[in-house]
């Protein structure tokens, strides 16, 4: 399995404006999930006509990548005015920027806060799944957020600890929910599972709001962000993955710098790990002399493929990449990818349709080359 995506896919416009119309009550939960049906049909003959080896629903029934948790928990509830302690920080800091400028976050108000004990009220990871598993020829991933980043997010200094001590014990419990989830999924024959974790690049460039505003030193976040995850990628049979993340908000990325300041500490010690997939799209990535950490019983999926800008990028130059990177793992140990998902948020990013499938008919192509 040499091509990869790493999760969503751009909504169709009538998608959004469906879901536009659900929210002001003028459209059944019945007729928006027929036309999601639709749209993850469309999401999975897309990837598979492009030659993609492991594909996804596309992620075409969430609002956000991480609403496969996040959105189906008890005890996250609107709080006005409401913000997350970390979300706060990243305002004052200008965390989120385009390749241009800081990104203008006082418009991304945090309005949904942990205030009660969590608690899976359904599963909207396994209703994808068994939708999309009746329809995908090819292998099927699931994708769901890391412990660490749920807790994170929606962690209030104010309004969560009514729930749960500090940001460590609600990390310790979402962690035990995504235990939960996993195995209900492994249980219906899902078999390859991803964690997708911004979390473990905050430190790179000491973005130190994201995790201080929460109470932690850096040591002991990343140490704990680890050990969280290896402590839910525990069902035998399934394939799991990292995804680590370096921010993709409809083209906006939080993390500049290479990953030499957290290799040592994180790459060795995703033990249950198969698939550690990498961004490396752009000069911020930095070099690849980091993958020398990754343990060489573990493919590197190269995030080559940018999905923030319109810009389809050339086969040679691609090859070329993954050929310095076999100076650092083993080449029969890497495989391609897009950076991040096409639309991690459904407003998705700054780049055409035309274009997206280009960009994974390119990874399709280069997978297969990478195979031969």
């Amino acid at each position: 399995m040499k091509s990869h995506v790493v999760g969503s896919l751009l909504r169709p416009a009538g998608l959004l404006a469906a879901r536009e119309q659900h929210a002001a009550g003028r459209l059944s939960g019945e007729q928006l999930r027929e036309l999601e049906n639709e749209a993850v049909d469309a999401a999975i003959a897309l990837q598979e006509e492009a030659g993609i080896d492991v594909i996804t629903d596309g992620e075409q029934r969430r609002g956000v990548y991480f609403d496969s948790l996040a959105g189906v928990l008890d005890g996250i509830t609107p709080v006005l005015p409401g913000q997350s302690a970390v979300v706060d920080a990243m305002v004052g800091a200008d965390a989120w920027h385009t390749d241009e400028e800081a990104a203008q976050l006082d418009e991304l108000e945090a309005k949904l806060l942990i205030t009660g004990r969590l608690a899976r009220r359904e599963s909207l990871a396994l209703r994808e799944f068994e939708y999309a598993s009746r329809r995908a020829k090819h292998p099927l991933k699931v994708t769901l957020p890391s412990p660490s980043s749920i807790a994170l997010v929606f962690w209030s200094n104010e309004h969560s600890t009514a729930a749960y001590r500090d940001v460590s014990e609600a990390m310790d419990h979402v962690a035990e929910l995504l235990r939960e989830e996993i195995a209900a999924l492994a249980a219906r024959g899902c078999r390859y599972i991803q964690l997708d974790a911004p979390d473990l690049t905050f430190p790179i460039n000491e973005a130190k709001f994201f995790y201080e505003a929460a109470g932690l030193d850096r040591d002991r976040f990343l140490d704990k962000s680890v050990d969280l995850l290896n402590s839910v990628m525990t069902e035998p049979g399934v394939t799991f993955s990292v995804h680590v993340c370096r921010g993709n908000n409809q083209g906006q990325w939080h993390t500049s710098g290479g990953y030499g300041s957290i290799a040592a500490q994180v790459f060795p010690r995703l033990e249950k790990v198969d698939h550690v997939f990498l961004e490396y799209d752009d000069e911020r990535s930095g070099g690849f002399e980091p993958l020398a950490e990754v343990p060489d019983d573990k493919v590197v999926v190269l995030g080559l493929v940018s999905t923030k800008t319109d810009v389809v990028e050339s086969r040679a130059d691609v090859e070329r990449r993954i050929e310095e990177a076999a100076k650092f793992h083993p080449v029969d140990r890497l495989a391609v990818s897009p950076q991040c998902g096409f639309a991690s948020a459904m407003q998705g990013n700054p780049l055409s349709e035309a274009t997206q499938r280009a960009k994974l008919e390119l990874v399709g192509e280069v997978g297969r080359a990478l195979a031969s």
